[in-house]
């Protein structure tokens, strides 16, 4: 390569192209290949970017006059294309990569569709020239989604859709698709896989000032996709590599253009063909998806088809996931739970981060437990957000700030193996939250977890912005959501219950309004005394929420996604737990399974499911649960509440016996003690249990049995214990267990059950 005069070999291409130049050049961009791009590009900076702007001419004038050089250009254009995709993936400075590989005027672009359109020969090479350098384009625009701000960007997308796309050469070649084995001419190639794939990534960024919506390009083509994927889908084995990147693509521009619209019915009726339905396609999809070879092609960051097409399908079965109806389908499918699952050891970041999102919906709580992406996903988001942060559009790989904020809500909602500890996430979050105020919720639902309660404390600037509250309401209820857990555990439970003056409090989130108001209003006939819901425009939601918890006997939880989601609800039902409300949940959802937080709150009572039972029914079971002596959800079980004269009562006169003691002596004389938090993880403890555990903590280091502690105190209560708390804890056991007692007799199974049952390995 040293023996090359590459700048005057260039300058002489410019002008007077021959074969044993175009060789020569061809060589050296072959040679570049063992060498380090950086140094190449600082040393030959300028011929290079003379050789790239003639290659667009190239490509924009009439090639037939090649003649007997023509294999010589088709080298050197395959050599050029392969150091232009090292480019794309190196280090070198955005600026570099737009102006090598980007044409310099509209001109070019319009020349180089002039030149495909006087093609009449399938085969010409010109096209598979073309095919390598919009290939280019598109990974360029993958890799830095700003360039999509750009007109000549926008241009060429907008010759691709009025040249390529809405071309009846175009449905011509789609109506052949939907033929089993298809052959594919060079032509064919670059209309249905090509073009859309740089389309599809152009259209993910929703352009403002683009011919064609999301909506309309969908009508075009939703009908005859479908019939491609239902013909496709039954014998993938036999699938071309051809006809992989045309699916894979096409997908692409479907799933672009869902990103763009929003969620209606009249989108999935352009899906509709004859006989078959909605759920026929996803469950098409659901084959394709499930394809194991496809899963082992999966590469970790860069793109192949394979990677593509999978995260491309989970793209589409996000913007699906909206519908309720087809929502319950997908809890109700095995195997698209079996693929969930199958697809979770990828490391691929941004196939991830579309996994979770249908994992963390479809998926039980124990899956998500287990689920690899799921662990793994906070320092993707993190990664992602803070790309996308210095984005001048906000964005990173074509996903939003707002989109992954949202994702990053969702899993600040569920119960993380691996929470935020460090103070450079925390920072970044308080950063960004002036300019996106949902990071306020996301702290808000953050700050249930005791432990990052602590990092937020050591931010005084956090702390002031707090102090100083906003006159942004939404930013204003999660301040006040965020204050109200940080004085959590002061709380004093000393209601009494003659004052209440209200039978039941409903919980619920506002987008279940309707089913809310059904029940309040079959109550209220029955009579009970149904505290009304009341949360009006500018008041402090929490304070609202401490009145209805203290006015009230009994809480039904109106369990949904959305109420799972929702702070607010969170703080309600769990403030309505530690007054020793009845709980009652209600599952108002087809499929819905809770999990994280709701879960570990519920554990051990049945809901009553609204959805299998028709509505009066429900009542009907609501109604005999309703009659039953008001009852106190503590962890596992649920413990017959007595009134409080009886329960100071029982205080008093507690046998010195710890091996006598009742679940309702071994809870008072925990709060009694100081321990309220440790009343609720070890709720449904009798005394014959804390002398087991007494007997388990004795074998065990003092810092397995924090751990220990800590862990099933998340999983039941969604809270921490302090060491302090632990401490006090193992103290006063030994100190009661020391106290002479009536022998009590354990065989090995019954150990065995009791450790199991509450959690202990």
């Amino acid at each position: 390569m040293e023996d090359i005069n590459i700048e005057q070999l260039i300058s002489t291409l410019v002008i007077a192209p021959s074969s044993d130049i175009l060789r020569k050049i061809s060589d050296f961009l072959n040679g570049t290949q063992n060498n380090d791009l950086d140094t190449i590009i600082s040393k030959f900076f300028e011929p290079l970017f003379s050789l790239e702007h003639w290659a667009w001419e190239i490509l924009s004038r009439d090639c037939r006059s090649w003649n007997e050089d023509e294999q010589e250009y088709v080298d050197l254009f395959h050599n050029l294309a392969s150091f232009n995709a090292r480019l794309i993936f190196s280090n070198q400075i955005l600026n570099t990569k737009e102006s090598f590989l980007l044409p310099a005027t509209i001109e070019i672009i319009d020349g180089v569709f002039e030149q495909i359109k006087k093609r009449t020969d399938e085969k010409d090479r010109l096209l598979s020239m073309v095919y390598q350098w919009f290939d280019n384009v598109s990974l360029l625009i993958y890799e830095h989604t700003q360039l999509t701000s750009f007109h000549i960007i926008s241009y060429i997308n907008q010759r691709i859709m009025s040249d390529i796309i809405m071309n009846d050469q175009f449905k011509i070649y789609l109506n052949q698709l939907e033929y089993p084995n298809p052959l594919f001419t060079e032509q064919e190639i670059f209309y249905i896989k090509v073009c859309p794939c740089l389309l599809s990534e152009y259209l993910f960024s929703k352009p403002d000032s683009f011919p064609y919506n999301g909506e309309q390009i969908l009508e075009y083509l939703a009908h005859d996709y479908t019939h491609i994927i239902h013909i496709h889908s039954d014998t993938i084995a036999s699938w071309s590599k051809e006809l992989l990147s045309c699916i894979t693509h096409l997908t692409g521009i479907i799933t672009a253009c869902l990103s763009w619209i929003s969620t209606k019915h009249e989108i999935l009726e352009m899906f509709a063909i004859p006989e078959k339905s909605t759920n026929d396609l996803i469950t098409s999809l659901i084959k394709i998806l499930r394809y194991r070879p496809f899963h082992e092609q999966i590469l970790d960051q860069t793109r192949n088809d394979e990677s593509m097409l999978i995260d491309n399908i989970l793209g589409l079965l996000n913007y699906l996931k909206n519908f309720q109806d087809i929502m319950n389908f997908f809890r109700s499918e095995n195997k698209l739970i079996k693929a969930l699952l199958s697809l979770d050891r990828t490391n691929n970041d941004r196939l991830s981060l579309r996994l979770y999102s249908l994992q963390y919906e479809i998926l039980s709580d124990d899956q998500i437990k287990d689920s690899n992406v799921a662990n793994n996903i906070k320092e993707i988001f993190f990664n992602y957000l803070q790309q996308a942060w210095k984005n001048p559009l906000q964005k990173y790989l074509n996903t939003s700030m707002e989109e992954l904020l949202d994702g990053f809500l969702n899993l600040s909602k569920t119960n993380m193996k691996h929470p935020i500890d460090d103070l450079d996430e925390l920072n970044f979050l308080l950063k960004i939250s002036d300019t996106y105020p949902i990071v306020y919720d996301i702290l808000w639902s953050l700050s249930f977890d005791v432990r990052i309660q602590d990092h937020l404390r050591l931010n005084q600037a956090f702390i002031n912005k707090l102090e100083h509250g906003s006159t942004n309401e939404q930013i204003q209820n999660a301040i006040d959501g965020i204050q109200w857990n940080f004085n959590f555990n002061k709380i004093k439970s000393n209601t009494n219950d003659n004052e209440k003056i209200f039978d039941i409090i409903i919980s619920y989130s506002e987008e279940d309004r309707l089913i809310y108001k059904q029940l309040h209003d079959e109550l209220v006939q029955k009579p009970y005394r149904v505290c009304a819901s009341s949360r009006q425009k500018n008041s402090n939601l929490i304070d609202t929420m401490v009145k209805r918890v203290e006015q009230s006997r009994l809480i039904i939880i109106c369990m949904s996604k959305s109420y799972k989601q929702n702070n607010y609800c969170r703080a309600e039902v769990e403030y309505a737990y530690n007054k020793k409300l009845k709980i009652i949940p209600i599952i108002i959802e087809s499929y819905y399974q809770p999990n994280g937080w709701l879960s570990s709150l519920i554990h051990g009572l049945s809901p009553i499911d609204f959805k299998k039972h028709k509505f009066p029914n429900a009542m009907e079971i609501l109604l005999g649960e309703l009659d039953v002596p008001h009852t106190s959800v503590l962890g596992t079980l649920v413990i017959r509440r007595q009134p409080q004269d009886i329960i100071n009562s029982l205080s008093r006169t507690r046998s010195t016996d710890i091996g006598r003691w009742t679940r309702n002596d071994v809870r008072q004389w925990l709060i009694d003690n100081n321990l309220p938090q440790m009343a609720n993880v070890l709720s449904g403890y009798t005394g014959s249990n804390m002398i087991l555990l007494s007997q388990y903590i004795s074998r065990h280091s003092p810092q397995t049995n924090l751990e220990l502690l800590q862990e099933d105190s998340v999983r039941r209560t969604g809270r921490n214990v302090s060491l302090t708390e632990v401490v006090r804890l193992i103290d006063l056991i030994e100190e009661q267990v020391q106290t002479p007692v009536k022998s009590t007799r354990w065989n090995l199974k019954l150990c065995c059950q009791f450790f199991s049952t509450f959690g202990f390995k």
